[in-house]
């Protein structure tokens, strides 16, 4: 059996000299940094800001970089929640508050994610997603259905973020089955 392998001691840099590092970038050098950031994925404005944060403590630089990228259109929020939200349709069939919760955790404005949600995802056309994402659930489910399951199914959508109401109106259209689902929650 091979030696285990030892931890490796830190460098002896202190940290006065990585906080150097951090601010000798030019402003040239942070917008390169944000543009390779920015080719790997899509980020709001505070995310990125936060990144750029990192690299460089000097807050002015960090804003002419966020400006001059929101003036050549490389950064733009509305765009960014436009992307996140039909991302998310798509491939993750989430209801709208899961989708809502997440935008502002990534820090967009209240008001842009409800006007983006009202455009791409209207309240009304929740139905669908749910009807997918329970579909996609019930196939891994073995076939006898007893509480437990339509329990764990009940609460497995509430996490994706679609309405309770509408959860236990869809499962019993699917189960045709009279549980009560108040109990569940």
């Amino acid at each position: 059996m091979p030696p285990k392998k030892k931890w490796k001691e830190p460098s002896p840099q202190s940290s006065s000299e990585a906080t150097d590092n951090t601010q000798q970038l030019s402003l040239e050098e942070l917008y390169t940094k944000a543009l390779k950031v920015l080719a790997r994925r899509a980020f709001s404005t505070r995310e990125l800001e936060q990144k750029l944060q990192h690299a460089c403590s000097d807050s002015p630089t960090v804003e002419r970089v966020i400006e001059r990228l929101k003036t050549s259109g490389y950064l733009d929020d509305r765009k960014f929640a436009e992307a996140f939200i039909q991302s998310r349709l798509r491939h993750k069939a989430q209801g709208r508050s899961r989708i809502e919760r997440d935008l502002r955790c990534r820090g967009l404005n209240p008001r842009l994610i409800r006007e983006e949600l009202e455009k791409a995802y209207p309240a009304e056309a929740e139905t669908e997603p749910l009807q997918n994402a329970l579909e996609r659930r019930l196939r891994s489910l073995a076939p006898p259905m007893d509480a437990k399951k339509v329990s764990r199914l009940y609460n497995h959508l509430l996490r994706r973020g679609f309405p309770g109401e509408a959860i236990r109106q869809e499962l019993r259209r699917r189960l045709k089955m009279e549980l009560d689902l108040d109990q569940v929650e």
